[in-house]
Parts: structure tokens; C-alpha cells; sequence
């Protein structure tokens, strides 16, 4: 059991090193096809939807894990109904709304990286494997942020650059889509709710 006392939120964030880090050049003719196809799926089926994107992150930036967070403002937590990679076990799992990597993201409303944040949101220490850098960034519906995709690194010595926080960014914009999409067919709640949704 770790009984040091957690640090303060500000020394796990570490957004401000992704534009020190050597960033890799983008491959903009696969991101463009990549970005047609998923224009053409969103709106067929928003729930599975959330998979392909995630698995679009996996793919695409250093990330091991990725998924993606929804608000359930009745509960006060984040709800994950997509995760791949080394954290897949945890779909279906979640964080406080007022206490967390999500939640902080949401409260600045910007991208957020962090590196080991279970020394500061210490519940966060059984997690496995372990997250080495956390990559998030929040997406909105209405202008008001409402969930967040995000990326995880859990290989030591391996590091996200300026380049994945692109990609990500412009992920998030087909995961505010979907969401919309749910929204719309009032089938949102059965997916907070952990329900298989056939749309």
C-alpha cells in the first residue's frame, strides 16, 4: 500500500513539453482518407463508431491504450464506453466527475497531458499497466465540453509529441459527432448506462 501523501495537480500536468519534444512529420494523405471514412461512418452507428476512432488512435499516435470518456452529469462521473489497447479490461469503467485526469480536462477545457497522474488522483495507482503519459483532449456538444478521447503511454521512456496532440484534436471533432448523433436519437443515456445500442 503506497502511503505517501499525493502531490499537488499542477507537477503531474505536463502539457507545455509536447512543443520541446522532436515532433514527427504528419502523413496528411493517410489522415485524409482515414478522416473520409470516418465522415461516412459517424452517422450510421455512433456507439461502434467510438471503437473505430479509438482504434484510429491506436494506430496513428505512440499510444498503448486509448478510449474514450462521456460525462454522466446525473452521476457526477465519466463514463468509458470505448477503451483499446493495454487498458481494454477497463471498458465500461470511469472517474470521478470532480476529481480527476478527465475532469480537470473538462474544468480547463483544453488538452491536457499528464505523466504519471496517479500521484496526484491516488486511486488511479491500481491501474494496469501502468500510465506512464496520459494524453487528453476534451470535445464538446453545444460549445459546452462533454467527454474527452483520449491516449495512453505505458512503456517507460516513450513519449507523445506536438504531433499526437494534432491528431488527437482532430479526432475529437468526429467523437463530439457521435455524441451528437446519440443526443439526437436519445440513446445516450442507454450507452451511460452501459446498454448495447443498435442504430
Amino acid at each position: 500500500m503506497n502511503t505517501e501523501s499525493p502531490c499537488d495537480l499542477e507537477s503531474v500536468i505536463a502539457t507545455g513539453r509536447l512543443k520541446q519534444r522532436p515532433n514527427r512529420a504528419p502523413d496528411l494523405d493517410g489522415e485524409t482518407q482515414a478522416l473520409l471514412e470516418m465522415v461516412h461512418d459517424v452517422a450510421k452507428a455512433p456507439k461502434t463508431f467510438f471503437d473505430k476512432l479509438i482504434t484510429e488512435v491506436l494506430e496513428n499516435t505512440h499510444a498503448d491504450s486509448s478510449g474514450i470518456s462521456l460525462l454522466d452529469e446525473e452521476k457526477g462521473r465519466f463514463f468509458w464506453p470505448a477503451v483499446v489497447g493495454g487498458l481494454a479490461s477497463y471498458i465500461g469503467g470511469g472517474t470521478p466527475a470532480d476529481f480527476g485526469p478527465c475532469g480537470t480536462v473538462l474544468e480547463r477545457d483544453a488538452p491536457v497531458l499528464f505523466i504519471h497522474p496517479e500521484r496526484h488522483f491516488t486511486y488511479l495507482q491500481s491501474i494496469s499497466p501502468p500510465l506512464e503519459e496520459v494524453l487528453l483532449i476534451p470535445f464538446h456538444s453545444d460549445g459546452k465540453p462533454v467527454g474527452t478521447i483520449w491516449a495512453v503511454i505505458h512503456e517507460k521512456d516513450r513519449h507523445f509529441d506536438a504531433e499526437d496532440k494534432r491528431r488527437l484534436e482532430n479526432l475529437s471533432s468526429f467523437a463530439a459527432s457521435a455524441y451528437q448523433v446519440l443526443v439526437s436519437t436519445g440513446a445516450l443515456k442507454a450507452v451511460l448506462a452501459g446498454n448495447t445500442v443498435n442504430l
